[in-house]
């Protein structure tokens, strides 16, 4: 029955989904992504409720007791210079698949709705379509903060400490994978890293670059010399933390006549663990200090809680896998593998069991100019069909399998303790150059 209604809108949705793809936008930007989401859901009668800002839920309720199962989607894309469809404005572009996750959780959304399965099921299931899972475009997302649209810059984060999930028991959710398509249709149960995002501000001192380069102070060399000290840290890093430390210079100076007067540097710290982050975060702010040290700058360090390490729940990874094999063979499965990516994912799985399934159906390179759909099959309709029939076992029999899963899990910690370790991270630090 879910099967036959999913048939039926899978066109329709993977037609809105490629549309979203030709109009990309940032996080926290997501208005004409959002308008035709609502436009879809009030075409079948679903009321929807507002969430963090340009995000959305909305509630299929059976009518009897039971387990929520919640959908997650994702509505943004990410700068990228040169893709074809790339914003003009701010270089925003589809490469990381979001706009393929919103196509199977709405078609699975609306099936369930259409097909009227849970009339024979208990519980409920609600769409979560969350906003700003990259990163970036940061100075837009404080001023929303300062003007008391946001109080975080993660669409997921905002939707924790605003208690959207509460009601939620267990979450789902999938995302392109990064791994050899050709090799792996899905992966199951990967880890992914954490991180801190940073910004080094260098305040040197002008002077005429030709007249008079000794009366100034270069903020410039002060952050060659940092970004030459945190390179010489790597060496220091285990392989066993997947430590990953990068940064762009943007703002290199003022102009090439005169000495660089104000440098930044923005940088993130990644790691597998919050343990190696904040480790590797000391060594990488002795850098930044040395530099600025070395030339004489002051500096500012300003450091903005990214994302917490991904740890997908093994039970619910395992009850998803059994649907996973009814659609491909067990060797095209990858399990257990360990991304240096980031996302926001992993702040909900601290405090809920949740899964994200790797799908295949994608060409080009992750966050790359040439990124897009290649397989509409394996990228929509193979995982809608599998996450059907994942919803229907786990609302079943009062949903029992459900329960036992959300019995099992282990909660890293409260939201409480989440919320305040998140805003621990938020601080800004000043060193004097003498």
């Amino acid at each position: 029955m879910i099967h036959e209604a999913l048939q039926r809108i899978l066109p329709q949705m993977i037609e809105l989904s490629e549309d979203i793809y030709r109009h990309p936008e940032l996080g926290f930007k997501e208005f004409r992504s959002r308008k035709k989401t609502i436009e879809v859901l009030d075409a079948a009668g679903i009321p929807h409720t507002d969430a963090a800002y340009t995000g959305l839920t909305a509630c299929l309720d059976s009518g009897r007791p039971g387990p929520n199962i919640g959908l997650i989607a994702e509505f943004d894309a990410v700068p990228t210079l040169g893709h074809p469809c790339a914003n003009e404005n701010d270089y925003a572009a589809h490469t990381c698949g979001h706009y393929a996750q919103l196509g199977v959780m709405l078609s699975l959304f609306l099936a369930i709705k259409e097909s009227g399965v849970l009339k024979e099921l208990c519980g409920k299931v609600t769409l979560l379509v969350t906003p700003g899972e990259e990163f970036c475009d940061m100075d837009y997302r404080k001023s929303l903060i300062a003007e008391g649209k946001l109080r975080y810059p993660s669409g997921k984060q905002e939707m924790i400490a605003a208690g959207v999930f509460d009601s939620v028991d267990l979450m789902l959710s999938c995302h392109a994978m990064g791994l050899d398509m050709t090799k792996y249709h899905a992966e199951i149960g990967a880890g992914l890293n954490g991180f801190i995002q940073k910004r080094a501000i260098f305040y040197g001192k002008a002077a005429h670059a030709g007249a008079n380069p000794e009366g100034g102070i270069n903020a410039l060399n002060a952050v060659s010399l940092a970004v030459t000290g945190i390179n010489f840290l790597r060496e220091t890093f285990r392989n066993e933390d997947a430590v990953r430390v990068h940064f762009v210079v943007t703002e290199g100076g003022q102009t090439v006549n005169t000495i660089p007067s104000r440098t930044q540097l923005e940088m993130y710290v990644r790691a597998k663990t919050v343990e190696a982050i904040m480790d590797t975060n000391k060594k990488v702010e002795r850098a930044l200090r040395a530099g600025a040290l070395a030339i004489g700058c002051d500096l500012e360090i300003i450091d903005t809680s990214g994302y917490f390490p991904l740890h997908q729940d093994e039970n619910l990874t395992e009850f998803v896998k059994r649907h996973i094999k009814d659609y491909m063979p067990e060797e095209l499965i990858a399990q257990g593998t360990h991304g240096f990516a980031s996302g926001d994912m992993g702040d909900i799985s601290l405090m809920w069991p949740i899964v994200e399934i790797g799908v295949a159906g994608f060409s080009g390179t992750m966050h790359g100019k040439d990124f897009e759909t290649s397989d509409e099959e394996q990228a929509y309709r193979i995982p809608a069909h599998y996450f059907a029939d994942t919803i229907v076992e786990l609302l079943s029999e009062n949903g029992a399998a459900a329960w036992e899963i959300k019995e099992k899990f282990v909660p890293v910690m409260t939201k409480e303790t989440y919320l305040e370790t998140l805003d621990s991270f938020n601080k800004s630090t000043i060193y004097k150059g003498e």
